[in-house]
């Protein structure tokens, strides 16, 4: 929120007419989308003149700033917009020899980097869009479904998609790409599955009591099932609420003995990947 005011109060002064406000927007911001805009395009030359061309619609729109999200994010809305009509005015790709030509920013890089940046080329759009605005710009999903105007769980399913193709793309060059690739892109093309959140009610639960527990699982993939593993061994299956959302209810042996016992929370999805997240219950 205090970003949002921030951004908020210098629109109003660049409204007012303060140069040195204008000019610190534009540094603020400038090579964020011109990288964006280069990681899409994979052209320098359009990069620069689509991003010439954002910041032109994005001070026409200014008077239209409500803050309602980051100026960064509406700035990334607008750059989005003159992509896709800069891409629908295109027929094809942009050819593979051009895009792993890039001496000015690649003769310092790694092979790895190369190879990634190769791979990003070769994404459907729709796809290729996601995966820079997430691990290249940094935005979360709720932040990405504003930019592009598309629902989250839509998000979720083009990264899963992105990741699943570049692995696809990569085993082709190199064998198992995700340890060849190192630590540094690992964890881009690992399919991710995370248990966010976990509440259990009441605390601490009594014996004979009944205990109700609700997660929340982010995902790229569907998620098959999620389960706690029990201190006596034993599984109980969460019921699904959404597609984010499990939940609980169980009763308490009426000879459960007092104290503070461990519990594991397992998530699985349909394309086999597996979280876990340690906690504990207390019965009183």
């Amino acid at each position: 929120m205090m970003r949002h005011w921030k951004d908020k109060w210098l629109v109003q002064r660049i409204l007012s007419g303060d140069k040195a406000a204008g000019e610190q927007f534009v540094i603020e911001h400038y090579e964020a989308i011109f990288r964006f805009l280069r990681n899409l395009t994979g052209s320098k030359e359009d990069a620069e003149d689509l991003t010439q061309q954002t910041f032109l619609r994005a001070w026409e729109a200014l008077p239209n700033f409500r803050g309602d999200s980051s100026l960064s994010t509406w700035l990334h809305s607008i750059a989005y917009r003159e992509y896709t009509h800069w891409l629908r005015s295109r027929r094809e790709f942009v050819p593979l020899d051009e895009i792993v030509d890039m001496p000015d920013e690649q003769a310092n890089q790694n092979l790895e980097a190369v190879l990634l940046r190769w791979a990003i080329y070769r994404l459907a759009p729709e796809h290729r869009e996601v995966f820079v605005l997430h691990y290249l710009q940094g935005f979360s999903v709720s932040e990405i479904a504003k930019i592009i105007g598309i629902p989250a769980g839509t998000v979720k399913s083009r990264l899963f998609f992105a990741r699943q193709k570049l692995r696809e793309l990569l085993s082709d060059i190199i064998p198992e790409p995700v340890k060849a690739l190192g630590k540094n892109y690992q964890e881009v093309l690992k399919m991710a599955v995370r248990i966010a959140e976990v509440t259990v009610t009441p605390s601490p639960l009594r014996p004979g009591s009944s205990a109700h527990a609700k997660c929340r699982v982010e995902a790229d993939a569907p998620v098959r099932r999620v389960y706690a593993l029990l201190p006596d061994g034993s599984t109980v299956t969460f019921r699904k609420v959404s597609e984010t959302e499990f939940e609980l209810s169980e009763q308490v042996p009426w000879d459960a003995p007092s104290g503070t016992y461990p519990v594991t929370l397992v998530a699985e999805t349909e394309t086999g990947e597996r979280a876990t997240l340690a906690t504990s219950i207390t019965i009183a």
